[in-house]
C-alpha cells in the first residue's frame, strides 16, 4: 500500500494536456512506443476494405497473402536474415516460448540470465530444470559461470542481448561461443535491439530469436520467430498449417502489414542511434551537475543508445513518478509487466543493488523522436521532483509513503 502525501502537490508544473497529448515528454519506449503514422496507413485498409483472408483462393485474397510476404521481408531486412525464417507470432512472448520449448529436452533445461525478461526466466522454470547465471554490478553475464552451466546438465541457452530496464548489451558473440563449444542450441531475445542497434542475425551464431513489433512503433499483438534455416521448430499451436505448418491460425494481417511498415521505418532510423546516445548521455550528466546523489545503473557497460537507468538517493521511484507524469514526463520504475503488481526489480535485485537503491530507481527511454528541448526540460522536471521529496522528508510535515507488501 502507497500512502501519498498531498505536500507533494504544491508547486508542481501545471498538468498538460492528456486529450492531445500535446507537451508530454514520453519516456518509457521500452515498454511500449506510439504507432507511426506511416504504420497505420499502412496498416488501416487492411482493417477494412482488404479484410479477405489471405489463404482463400480468388485474387483479392491472394493479393493480401503477397502484402504479407512482402512485410516479412521487411521485417527479414531489419534483421539481415532470409524471409522463410521469418515466424509470424503473437508476440515476442509466445516465439521465447516456442523457442524454449522446442531446446528444451527430459531431464535437460534452458539456461537463462537472472536478468532476463520473465518471458524467459519463467519459461526456463516451468519447463524444469532450467538454469540461472548470475551477473555483475553492471548486469554482464559471468563469463565463467555462463561457462560451466554451459558443459552442464542444459539442453539449450538463452539471453537478452539487450536489458529492458538498464539497457546493458551482453557480450553475444562470446556468449554464443561458449554455447557452440559445448554443442548446444542458441536464443537470443533480440525484443530491445530490434530498431535500436544494427542486428544481423546471420553474422550471430544464433539458432533462435524473438523480436516484438511494438517495441519499434508497430502494433501491439504481433511478433516473430526467428529460427535459423536448418533448426528444428516443432509447432505448439495445430490447425490450419498457417506459416508454413509451423504456428497455425489465421494470420493477424493488419499486424503483420503494421510491422512490415515499422521495420521499414526502424531500418531507416538506425542511423539516428548516435544521436539518440548523445541526448542520453547529456541527460545524465545534466541530471547529475543539477542535483546531488544521482547515480547510473550500467553506467561503465555498453548499452542500447536510448536508455537510461538512474538511481536518485533520498527519494522513491513511486514518489518521483506521481510528481512527474502531472507535470507531463512519463516514465517507469522497471519493467511495464510488473507496474500491476508492484515489486523491486529484480534486474536491479540481481545486479547486487540494495532494497533502497532499487527502490529510488526509475528507467528513462528514449526514441528517435527525442530533442534536445524535451532534453532539458526533462532535466527540470526531474530536478525539481526530487527537490520536492526531499523537501518534504526532510521537514518531517508527515509520511509521504508507507511500503506494506
Amino acid at each position: 500500500m502507497i500512502l501519498f502525501s498531498g505536500v507533494l502537490c504544491s508547486g508542481l508544473t501545471p498538468v498538460r494536456d492528456w486529450a492531445s497529448y500535446e507537451g508530454v515528454i514520453y519516456w518509457d519506449n521500452n515498454a511500449t512506443t506510439p504507432l507511426l503514422p506511416e504504420v497505420y496507413a499502412a496498416m488501416e485498409p487492411f482493417l477494412k476494405e482488404r479484410f479477405f483472408n489471405p489463404s482463400a483462393g480468388y485474387g483479392e485474397a491472394r493479393r493480401v497473402r503477397e502484402a504479407v510476404e512482402e512485410a516479412r521481408a521487411g521485417v527479414a531486412a531489419l534483421l539481415d536474415v532470409s524471409p522463410a525464417e521469418i515466424v509470424f507470432t503473437s508476440g515476442g512472448t509466445e516465439a521465447t516460448n516456442a523457442a524454449f520449448r522446442q531446446m528444451a529436452r527430459k531431464g535437460k533445461g534452458v539456461a537463462v540470465l537472472s536478468t532476463d525478461h520473465d518471458a524467459s526466466l519463467k519459461t526456463s522454470i516451468t519447463l524444469g530444470n532450467g538454469r540461472i547465471c548470475s551477473v555483475d554490478r553492471e548486469g554482464r553475464a559471468l563469463p565463467e559461470e555462463w561457462e560451466a552451466l554451459c558443459a552442464g546438465e542444459v539442453s539449450g541457452v538463452s539471453f537478452a542481448w539487450a536489458n529492458n530496464e538498464t539497457g546493458v548489451l551482453q557480450d553475444a558473440a562470446a556468449l554464443c561461443a561458449a554455447a557452440r563449444r559445448h554443442g548446444l542450441p542458441v536464443h537470443l531475445d533480440a525484443v530491445q535491439c530490434a530498431g535500436k542497434i544494427p542486428v544481423s542475425l546471420h553474422g550471430m551464431d544464433v539458432d533462435y530469436a524473438s523480436v516484438s513489433a511494438h517495441k519499434l512503433h508497430g502494433p501491439k499483438g504481433i511478433g516473430c520467430l526467428y529460427r535459423r534455416s536448418g533448426a528444428p521448430l516443432e509447432p505448439v499451436l495445430f490447425g490450419g498449417g498457417q506459416e508454413c505448418g509451423l504456428r497455425s491460425g489465421t494470420e493477424n494481417v493488419p499486424g503483420i502489414i503494421g510491422f512490415g511498415a515499422a521495420a521499414r521505418v526502424a531500418l531507416r532510423h538506425l542511423e539516428e542511434a548516435g544521436r539518440v546516445r548523445r541526448l542520453r548521455d547529456s541527460f545524465e550528466s545534466s541530471l547529475a551537475q543539477a542535483i546531488d546523489g544521482v547515480t547510473v545503473h550500467s553506467g561503465a557497460a555498453e548499452r542500447i543508445p536510448n536508455t537510461s537507468n538512474l538511481a536518485f538517493s533520498g527519494c522513491t521511484a513511486e514518489a518521483l513518478m506521481l510528481l512527474l507524469e502531472p507535470a507531463g514526463l512519463l516514465c517507469s520504475a522497471g519493467s511495464a509487466c510488473h507496474t500491476v503488481q508492484p515489486m523491486p526489480s529484480h534486474v536491479l535485485t540481481a545486479m547486487g543493488l540494495s532494497d533502497g537503491e532499487v527502490r529510488s530507481s526509475l528507467r528513462f527511454s528514449l526514441s528517435f523522436t527525442t530533442t534536445e528541448d524535451e532534453v532539458r526540460e526533462a532535466v527540470q522536471l526531474v530536478a525539481e521532483a526530487v527537490g520536492k521529496v526531499r523537501c518534504v522528508q526532510s521537514s518531517r510535515t508527515g509520511p509521504v509513503f508507507v511500503y506494506r507488501p
